[in-house]
């Protein structure tokens, strides 16, 4: 099974601008018209336009069972219920990770108060997905991937995926990999940035030297389309010799291990 990690979906399709349709609607579309057979998509707690709330995300999750697989979000910063709520979308609406922004939230992964959600992620057997990318809205020093290694090592029970693989810090990011066995790699928008770049074989190799049992495929749709993000990321990984068995366990293996589907 191919199973794209990390998907966008909103209520208002345009939210991101003209260029983008975050409707479920072009998301299952995307999906029929591609090899991938499933997608994951995330909430964002939170009150500004990247936001979706997690009710929105299980309502979309059941209307297209067969497509979508649901991570709920939660702000352990501004919300004093979140570990509660959390796992009231676990165990009774069927979500399947959790997902934290430091951009869109305002938080940081070193945060202690992050530590008792995690820890509720790992009691539940479910990953928790962090945006690892570095852009505008927040500091970047909230950004890094080295405040995932602190998470890592105050919870390491935790399954954690570090999306986007780390962004501009995809070599921090491999090192934090490196150093906690509990930390996994997402490989949207950075493969694609990379490309035809002197930085391809650096982040390639990272991917490659960290093992593709702990390496997850995501687009970041729409950003990155469905199927183009796909064919796009099966070219790359073949031209830098990655095995018909580490393709298989990128595109779907690993993922399938964490959210035991």
């Amino acid at each position: 099974m191919i199973i794209d990690a990390l998907t966008h979906i909103h209520a208002d399709a345009k939210s991101f601008g003209d260029q983008y349709d975050l409707s479920p609607e072009f998301l299952v579309e995307n999906l029929n018209e591609s090899p991938v057979d499933k997608a994951i998509v995330t909430a964002i707690e939170g009150n500004n336009k990247y936001c979706t709330p997690t009710s929105y995300v299980i309502d979309c999750c059941e209307k297209y069972p067969d497509h979508l697989i649901g991570f709920a979000s939660v702000n352990p910063i501004t919300n004093a219920n979140a570990v509660a709520d959390f796992e009231k979308y676990i165990t009774e609406y069927g979500m399947r990770g959790l997902k934290l922004h430091p951009r869109h939230q305002h938080l940081s992964a070193d945060d202690e108060r992050i530590v008792p959600v995690a820890e509720k992620a790992a009691e539940l057997k479910v990953p928790v997905a962090i945006c690892g990318s570095q852009w505008k809205h927040a500091p970047l020093r909230d950004q890094l991937p080295q405040n995932v290694d602190v998470l890592a090592k105050r919870v390491p029970e935790a399954k954690i995926i570090l999306c986007h693989g780390g962004g501009f810090h995809f070599m921090d990011a491999f090192v934090v990999a490196i150093a906690n066995d509990n930390v996994y790699l997402e490989t949207s928008i950075s493969m694609k940035y990379f490309q035809n770049t002197p930085f391809e074989d650096q982040y390639m190799f990272t991917l490659k030297k960290i093992g593709s049992n702990r390496v997850v495929y995501g687009s970041d749709h729409p950003e990155d389309p469905v199927k183009t993000c796909y064919e796009r990321s099966l070219e790359i990984l073949t031209k830098h010799d990655f095995s018909g068995n580490d393709q298989q366990q990128i595109f779907g293996g690993t993922i399938q291990s964490l959210i035991d589907c």
